[in-house]
């Protein structure tokens, strides 16, 4: 069970409660699984006693990898398609935590995020709005959209875009210290991704120019059609689906 944590401003908490229609902490007999509130001003998650869990597009992880995560010479970047000559507009499909979207807004493209869990999209647009305030980060920002919707449905139904990428979540075979903990949270809150075919299916109708798989780099590629080539980092692996060259 999920519950808003009620803070000094209640009102934001009780405004949240209604938006999300979760109820709020102090309202229910046992304690939650799950806490939705704010830390710091951060739209937070707080699962344990481990500290919350929030995203930033302004400092930490994502301020590194703006500054020194390689350009467009990055494997994700080259995946995309992104050059001098093509800054190509993109749906990320399986939007997550954001980082992927905000990276390669970051490179300048355009991109349309959607998430299927409420909860996750909340985090994803308090952190956008923080963001659209910071004059480091604001007009990254502006590059970035967020959907709450299921992704086979909203492509399906969607104007095209010229790359579909899908960072498909999947179950944990076992149980690593390495994981962590804001990826077990989003994996508590939206499961893992059994319909990740149906949407490789769908993403190919769709798509301009091409579909981008990210996967671990030694595991199968999706069911379904076989990826055309693809770009390796260390531990990822890129499938690229083309369609039409840029």
């Amino acid at each position: 069970m999920i519950a808003i944590k009620c803070d000094e401003e209640n009102r934001r908490s009780v405004e949240l409660s209604r938006k999300l229609n979760l109820p709020l902490e102090i309202d229910q007999p046992e304690p939650p699984d799950l806490l939705l509130g704010w830390y710091e001003d951060k739209l937070s998650l707080f699962p344990d006693d481990s500290g919350p869990v929030y995203i930033d597009f302004v400092e930490g992880r994502l301020a590194h990898r703006r500054q020194f995560g390689g350009g467009k010479k990055q494997p994700l970047a080259r995946a995309i398609g992104l050059s001098s000559q093509h800054m190509p507009g993109v749906i990320d499909a399986t939007a997550g935590m954001g980082r992927d979207s905000f990276v390669l807004a970051a490179l300048g493209c355009t991109v349309k995020m959607i998430e299927r869990s409420p909860i996750i999209t909340a985090l994803l647009e308090d952190a956008l709005n923080r963001a659209r305030l910071d004059p480091d980060v604001s007009e990254i920002a502006d590059r970035l959209s967020i959907v709450c919707a299921d992704s086979c449905e909203y492509i399906s139904r969607a104007l095209t875009e010229d790359v579909i990428y899908l960072d498909p979540m999947y179950p944990e075979k076992r149980k690593s210290a390495a994981v962590k903990k804001d990826m077990r949270v989003l994996q508590k809150l939206v499961g893992s991704d059994q319909d990740s075919h149906k949407l490789l299916a769908v993403a190919l109708i769709k798509a301009k120019h091409r579909v981008v798989v990210k996967r671990p780099k030694n595991a199968r590629s999706l069911e379904g059609q076989s990826p055309n080539t693809a770009i390796c980092s260390p531990n990822t692996r890129y499938d690229i689906y083309s369609i039409k060259a840029f």
